[in-house]
């Protein structure tokens, strides 16, 4: 079976929605238990840095997709 481009990017782009989503929704329920002053998202930063970079590999893999789809209209 051939992945294309597009098929993998929205693979990417949902899991880096799923998991800042959950890094989110993580900080704010920690917020709540923390003293005022305390960041929340140092607990959360692996999560976050992974969610960005899956968002960035989908934006790179919607342009390699894009590329293929303009040379097979002007054939």
């Amino acid at each position: 079976m051939k992945f294309k481009a597009s098929i993998l990017s929205n693979i990417f782009l949902v899991a880096a929605v799923i998991i800042g989503g959950y890094a989110l929704i993580d900080s704010y329920l920690i917020k709540r238990s923390l003293p005022s002053g305390v960041c929340p998202v140092t607990s959360n930063k692996p999560l976050i840095y992974i969610a960005v970079g899956l968002c960035i590999v989908s934006l790179i893999l919607s342009f390699f997709d894009k590329k293929k789809d303009r040379i097979n209209k002007e054939e």
